[in-house]
């Protein structure tokens, strides 16, 4: 997710320490202690959480309010009662995914002001800790799970295991929450929208991982406050992603992460992006790729916000744990207020401004700074007024791809919920998704199917483990597209 971090390197494991739950949920008496890594391995070692809303029992697995093992005997407590193990156990990897995704759940039930209603309609998500060999983690709405896996690294011959990294967990965990908070994201087409979910994602890794005493002492010593130096905060899934480089021979994230919230990325339309780019890791409009405009002008802001802090008299770690709850809250606050389809960059970057002018306007300039600074905001945009993008009706637009620049995919027919939100690039939506579609199919994001092919749920993945977009389905011999509510 990040720039490479030379200072950081692999610690021994040690018995873990009792850590902070990065949570303030009113809840009854706390339980056992859980294995956690609200970071990387690659970055520290594992401590212990006690979590709230998680049951415990010496005859049944542990069951969050919000999320269930799918092997319901695939974890059991020590022999002191307790869920701690040791690192690249299955019982590890079972007690990390299931304390941080509830972790994550009290968390940002507490940001957005509301409990989590997963979008399936059901009260627990499902959790499959280590589902297999895959370098992947993925949020699949249609089977109403998590799902982690793990991959041998060629290089190191280590078993890495996805599950094992807060970050990456939370990611995913993102991706849930944020699909129960805006289902409507799901069904949308366009760049921003899919980007911001990968963003989101990020983001509440960045936040989960920030609130963390532990982790923002390390932060502190590695940048000293400057957030825009290298740390452990800036680079996500640093295992993952030294390990899909391994597995590529060849660096393709951009360093030891998977990616990373420092760059210098700024918004342009995306059909007018280079289909390809020349350098390493360069912008594209591919979703995770794409994400990295709106994830890198949120982590500006914290940013911003921690020299604040410092300038206020903070010390360096306590500047960065403030700044990363203050960020959240006016992204988390936006987010209520935002379109519930169809959403762009300049729609969620106009109700921050709004949402922090409602918090107090503590925030407005470096808010507009780094989001002008990024071409998400324009000239002359400022905090808009008197509206909600939340409320603005949604209708479906269906359109018919037509011409060959669509190859085998011309006389489909996709369907979108599109509105007319103040931040709106332009008033021809059926010419925006039409552009969207050309984008997607040269970005080779949508899985082409013959009639009466079946499709199993490893074809939902392309080469490199993404999920397509969309899938086209047939009815009577009619192509549609479908939108994929499997997300990685």
């Amino acid at each position: 997710m990040l720039n490479s971090i030379s200072s950081v390197s692999p610690m021994a494991y040690t018995a873990p320490t009792s850590g902070v739950s990065a949570t303030k949920v009113d809840t009854e008496v706390r339980g056992p202690e859980f294995s956690y890594n609200p970071q990387d391995e690659l970055v520290m070692d594992p401590i212990t959480i006690q979590v709230p809303n998680i049951k415990t029992s010496s005859k049944k697995a542990p069951e969050g309010e919000h999320v269930r093992l799918a092997d319901r005997d695939g974890l059991r407590p020590n022999k002191d009662g307790e869920y701690v193990f040791q690192p690249g156990t299955r019982q590890y990897i079972a007690a990390n995914t299931m304390a941080t995704i509830q972790s994550t759940v009290n968390a940002m039930s507490e940001k957005f002001g509301q409990d989590i209603n997963w979008a399936f309609g059901e009260k627990q998500i499902k959790l499959i800790p280590d589902g297999g060999v895959m370098l992947n983690a993925y949020y699949s709405r249609q089977d109403e799970s998590l799902n982690f896996f793990h991959a041998k690294d060629p290089v190191t011959q280590q078993q890495v295991y996805t599950g094992s990294s807060g970050e990456v967990v939370s990611h995913e965990a993102g991706h849930a929450i944020l699909d129960a908070i805006r289902p409507g994201f799901l069904s949308s087409w366009h760049a921003d929208t899919n980007g911001f979910h990968e963003a989101f994602g990020d983001l509440t890794a960045l936040y989960m991982s920030s609130q963390n005493d532990q982790v923002c002492e390390l932060a502190a010593r590695e940048c000293g406050g400057d957030l825009h130096k290298p740390n452990c905060l800036s680079a996500t899934g640093e295992l993952l992603g030294r390990t899909i480089n391994n597995d590529a021979g060849r660096n393709v994230t951009g360093g030891d992460h998977v990616r990373s919230l420092i760059n210098d990325f700024k918004w342009q339309a995306p059909h007018t992006v280079d289909r390809n780019p020349s350098g390493t890791d360069p912008l594209t409009t591919e979703v995770h790729s794409w994400s990295r405009i709106f994830s890198g002008a949120q982590y500006d802001v914290m940013a911003a916000i921690t020299q604040r802090n410092m300038a206020d008299g903070m010390d360096a770690a306590a500047a960065i744990k403030s700044a990363g709850s203050e960020s959240m809250d006016v992204l988390a606050k936006a987010i209520n207020m935002s379109p519930k389809e169809n959403a762009t960059y300049r729609d969620i970057a106009l109700c921050m401004l709004k949402a922090d002018e409602e918090m107090g306007g503590k925030n407005h300039d470096i808010i507009l700074n780094c989001m002008q600074e990024r071409n998400i905001l324009f000239e002359g945009d400022d905090t808009p007024s008197g509206v909600s993008m939340a409320s603005v009706p949604a209708h479906d637009l269906t359109v018919t791809l037509d011409g060959p620049e669509f190859g085998k995919f011309s006389g489909a027919e996709v369907t979108a919920k599109v509105s007319s939100g103040i931040g709106a690039m332009n008033d021809n939506p059926g010419q925006d998704l039409i552009n969207d579609m050309k984008m997607h199919i040269q970005n080779g994001s949508i899985l082409y199917t013959e009639p009466n092919q079946v499709v199993e749920k490893k074809d939902l993945f392309d080469k490199n483990g993404n999920a397509y977009i969309g899938v086209v389905r047939w009815t009577d011999g009619k192509m549609t597209i479908e939108r994929n509510t499997m997300i990685s």
